[in-house]
């Protein structure tokens, strides 16, 4: 039976109802082997679309999706109404993981390099594959896998493969190192992060994360604040941060401290909460036992000094948190990105447990585990001390090859760690990926990899929705021809089928066995959202819906202690960094290219920032008043250096920046990336410097002092405000001036003859016009 989009979202949508029952709508079993001819032919004219579910892979945290496909090829990808995740609702970088797919430098075949300084030359996939299996025979016990950080079947086949060959797997992610999962473990006693009940709630309370932005997924927290505000008191909103972030520019209420000062800000407000008696004696009680301390010693006055935040403020923060309940706090991103950021969220998540938000309806609460058996449902990068060790490791001949997938990590990890010594190393160096990258300028061997709208998985969202959800991935379009027909536009395949192929066999034939194979195990567990009368119709369904959830599948905290101890943050010196004004540096994730990852994407570069509306560049955010003081005026070419490097970046002077503080975007900066991508900007995270939380021992890529210098040029920032002045388009063309509540017409019959006057007829014979 075919399903047209009509028919699917209205079988979607009944799932408020309960399950739905998918025995007799069963999509073909080669629905989705399809070829994505370049060129149509003229006299084709049917425009017939259809729309496959699956999920986003590694650009979002397991968001599901619609992909549009007309005649093979993808064109739109929507938010899934029925997914519990995005509802429905999407991001602009959706689609420009679509030119991904058919990106013009993208890898078409394997690629070896023949000496560590050769260039790469292509090889067929029996040659490659030769090539690995050495390389493998070569490593046993001295083999990382190194990958983005995956939960689902490709996060198990990574660390089974990693252990079949008595090696390690480990996950980068230059922002999250696992200082927000260990807060979340001591507070909530959860390894999987909990679900921030926005829309139930009185008043959220947030530090540091970007959430409307950039941080979690911004589509499942977007829909959450859409209905927080639809409230008929429409809620009320506070937000902590050194800089105007999407997020902070939403808030009724926003705090900007000191840098590193976020936890006592947590603290401050728990004493405000505490000393007038706006929390029950239980929720004291419970606070204290979870905060080491409490808060003896903490005055309202001093943590005003210390955060830089009126103590009006504070106070205020304070009073509507605890006397409009229910209410939330939580925080991520920077407020945890210090030497004592494990004390910053461990304190700023124990705010719950003061106003009793612990595992109740508008508050913070727990999600349960994965549904499946072997499938972790969390996943974070690990540690930059961890990271420290390993690469002394590569420095050292003690690991024989290294497989890179989803980690550009030549790009991610500051100069401090010698990234490229340590890659120089290594004798085999393997990496996958859809466009060349910085990576893999230091790659013995280059595998085309498929994206995940032509790959099979199963993915765990986090922060879920509270209860246990399944998202599934499948191909919704198969190889592409090249735009001469000669091959296709890229010979791709699966990162987890190559590690398959490679392995014993012992824990899956191919990715698409291990899906259906999954999912066949939830239909014999009998719940869910999806019924069938067999395993095939299940997993049908599964597929045609995007996933499976189990609303009555729930989660519970175990209350805590914070493990790490009160202590002020510490920052980087700027000695030797030459003159210049010292700022705090406050990296944040790019709006449109995340961390880099879809900085390929012309999309994706061309999407302004929320707040500065720049693209294309990497800008310098500043105060606008202390810019005035130091001569700083926008699309000035500032030196940013640390005592790991120096970049430039374009002032953008503004207000809603802390004084002192600088705030640069993530993202730009590469060496390769294809021909959108390289060599444009500056990478911030390669001038951060080694500073690490003392509790998990993450980097603080928010703890770095910089000095900051006009370089005696100026560039104008690419951006989409401001004013256009108005100029005649060629001679002979006039302006028409339209003034305010005056159609054009109107305008035209008003003043056509004087601005015909003013552009054409200066001169001679001017005045005899009519």
């Amino acid at each position: 039976m075919k399903l047209n989009r009509r028919e699917f979202l209205a079988l979607t949508g009944k799932t408020a109802a309960g399950a739905v029952i998918f025995a007799a709508c069963g999509l073909p079993e080669r629905e989705l082997i399809v070829q994505s001819p370049v060129d149509l032919p003229e006299d084709l004219v049917r425009g017939e679309d259809a729309w496959y579910a699956t999920s986003m892979g590694d650009f979002s945290n397991g968001d599901g999706v619609l992909v549009r496909v007309m005649q093979g090829r993808a064109k739109k990808i929507e938010g899934n109404p029925d997914h519990p995740i995005t509802r429905g609702k999407a991001t602009a970088r959706y689609d420009a993981v679509l030119q991904l797919l058919y990106h013009p430098d993208r890898i078409a075949e394997p690629q070896l390099r023949y000496s560590k300084s050769g260039n790469l030359v292509n090889i067929s996939w029996d040659d490659a594959n030769a090539r690995f299996k050495q390389a493998l025979s070569n490593a046993d016990g001295a083999l990382t896998v190194v990958t983005n950080p995956l939960r689902g079947h490709l996060g198990a086949v990574a660390s089974n493969f990693a252990a079949e060959y008595n090696g390690k797997h480990m996950a980068f992610d230059p922002v999250e190192q696992g200082v927000l999962h260990g807060a979340v473990k001591s507070v909530l006693g959860q390894d999987q992060l909990p679900t921030f009940d926005i829309a139930n709630a009185q008043t959220v309370l947030s530090f540091g994360a970007d959430w409307l932005g950039t941080w979690g997924s911004p589509v499942q927290f977007g829909v959450k604040y859409g209905e927080f505000r639809e409230q008929h008191d429409r809620g009320y909103f506070i937000h902590a941060e050194p800089r105007m972030s999407l997020t902070a520019a939403a808030a009724d209420l926003w705090l900007a401290p000191v840098p590193g000062t976020e936890g006592d800000l947590a603290l401050a407000i728990a004493s405000v909460i505490i000393e007038e008696g706006l929390a029950s004696p239980q929720n004291v009680a419970a606070f204290e036992a979870a905060v080491p301390g409490g808060v003896s010693g903490v005055s309202l006055s001093d943590a005003a000094a210390r955060t830089g935040v009126d103590e009006h403020r504070i106070e205020k923060a304070a009073k509507h948190f605890a006397e409009h309940t229910p209410s939330v706090a939580f925080g991520g991103g920077s407020a945890g990105a210090h030497t004592n950021g494990s004390f910053n969220l461990g304190a700023i998540y124990a705010l719950n447990i003061l106003v009793g938000a612990v595992d109740a309806k508008g508050g913070i609460t727990s999600n349960p585990g994965s549904a499946i058996d072997g499938l972790s449902a969390s996943a974070t990068g690990a540690s930059f001390a961890d990271w420290e060790a390993e690469l002394a490791e590569w420095r050292a001949g003690n690991v024989e090859t290294v497989i890179i997938r989803g980690a550009d990590i030549v790009h991610g990890m500051p100069n401090s760690v010698a990234i490229r010594e340590a890659l120089e190393h290594v004798p085999n160096v393997i990496a996958f990926g859809a466009v060349h990258d910085d990576t893999m300028d230091f790659a013995d061997l280059v595998l085309p990899e498929e994206t995940f709208l032509e790959s099979w998985g199963i993915d765990i969202p986090e922060p879920g929705p509270g209860y246990q959800v399944v998202g599934t991935q499948q191909p919704v379009v198969g190889p592409t021809i090249s735009q001469d027909e000669s091959g296709l536009i890229s010979d791709a395949r699966g990162f987890g089928d190559v590690l398959l192929d490679m392995s014993d066999g012992s824990y899956g034939r191919d990715m698409e066995s291990l899906v259906r194979d999954s999912l066949s195990d939830l239909h014999g567990t009998g719940r869910g959202s999806v019924s069938a009368s067999s395993a095939s119709l299940f997993t049908k369904g599964a597929l045609q819906r995007g996933g499976w959830w189990d609303t009555n599948e729930s989660g519970s905290a175990n209350v805590g202690r914070v493990s790490a101890s009160r202590g002020s943050a510490n920052y980087s010196s700027t000695d030797g960094t030459g003159d210049g004004s010292i700022f705090h540096l406050v990296p944040f994730v790019s709006n449109s290219l995340g961390d880099g990852k879809l900085a390929a994407a012309p999309w994706a570069q061309q999407t302004p920032d929320p707040i500065s509306s720049a693209s294309w560049s990497t800008w310098a955010e500043i105060n606008s008043i202390q810019a005035d003081e130091l001569g700083i005026k926008e699309g000035d070419v500032l030196r940013v250096r640390s005592t790991s490097g120096e970049i430039e970046a374009l002032a953008y002077p503004h207000p809603g920046v802390r004084p002192g503080v600088i705030g640069i975007p993530i993202g730009q900066g590469h060496h390769e990336g294809g021909r959108y991508a390289k060599d444009r900007g500056s990478n911030v995270l390669s001038i951060l410097v080694d500073e690490k939380d003392a509790e998990t021992g993450a980097l603080a890529w928010a703890a770095t002092r910089v000095t900051v210098q006009r370089a005696g040029k100026r560039v104008k920032v690419p951006k989409f405000e401001g004013n256009v002045e108005a100029r005649p388009v060629e001679p002979g063309v006039p302006v028409l001036v339209v003034g305010v509540g005056e159609t054009a017409e109107h305008a035209q019959e008003e003043n056509h003859h004087e601005y015909q006057k003013n552009f054409l007829l200066e001169g001679e014979g001017a005045d005899d016009h009519e």
